[in-house]
């Protein structure tokens, strides 16, 4: 048969003919050899087509993240220092207003100048002013002239305060807490508390020390929980009144004593 003569299709499935033979008898050839060759060259032949394999198809990466955990240990005495560090400010000082003799530590228990004080610490006939610094005293009227806990409250006669109010404290306070009290003069001590329901005010055991009048009393979340009044201190120099009893105070009407009751 004459090449010339084929047509398109007769080539093309001659071409295909020619290829599959070619192949075949390349593969035969190739086996040959490899089972002639030594095994040193088996070898590196099968290492090349493995590593080629992993090359060609590796392994699906996935993104690792590395999580540090940290513990932090908080002391009770860190907690402490900030406490009186938060409420250091908000301590004001209640004196005469004639000679600036101090009456009664005191706290403000609402944005619009409700300040909570020792009523034991107040006279009649004489006018008080809140010393914020330097010679500078807001001016107050008696608001509530305390009841069965001995807490008074004051209203200021100023539009600017300056002093940050304390929250009611919304933790339960239970036996074995501890409590910073600030007993005036800028000093401070430390107790727990030791008793609480009965008698209607906090007992603490802090011991040794004069409170002054309206010393507030702490926990070591910062929360003002107490004050030192002259009915808390017939128990002892220990015992505070609850601060709830100032805040129920402002809700009732005035010169009307709530009664509170502690959980």
């Amino acid at each position: 048969m004459n090449l010339e003569e084929l047509n398109k299709s007769q080539i093309v499935l001659l071409t295909m003919l020619v290829s599959f033979v070619t192949s075949i008898a390349t593969g035969i050839v190739t086996v040959a050899l490899i089972e002639e060759a030594p095994t040193d060259v088996t070898r590196v032949i099968q290492r090349v087509v493995e590593r080629t394999v992993e090359t060609v198809s590796p392994a699906a990466q996935q993104a690792t993240i590395i999580t540090t955990e940290r513990t932090i240990i908080i002391k009770e005495s860190d907690l402490i220092a900030a406490a009186i560090a938060d409420n250091k400010s908000k301590i004001v000082s209640v004196v005469r207003n004639f000679d600036g003799a101090f009456v009664s530590l005191g706290v403000f228990i609402d944005n619009q100048g409700t300040l909570a004080m020792d009523a034991s610490a107040l006279k009649k006939d004489v006018v008080y002013g809140i010393d914020v610094g330097g010679e500078e005293f807001l001016p107050v009227s008696i608001k509530y002239e305390g009841g069965a806990r001995g807490i008074a409250l004051l209203q200021v006669e100023a539009e600017r305060i300056g002093v940050e109010e304390i929250k009611a404290s919304e933790t339960p306070l239970h036996l074995g807490q501890t409590t910073v009290a600030f007993v005036g003069g800028g000093s401070i001590t430390q107790g727990i508390i030791t008793s609480l329901g009965g008698s209607g005010f906090i007992d603490t055991s802090i011991s040794g020390t004069k409170m002054a009048p309206g010393a507030p009393l702490i926990s070591v979340d910062g929360e003002v929980i107490g004050l030192s009044t002259g009915v808390s201190r017939e128990i002892s120099e220990a015992s505070f009144a609850p601060i709830i009893a100032a805040f129920a105070q402002i809700a009732a009407p005035e010169e009307k004593e709530v009664e509170v009751v502690e959980n």
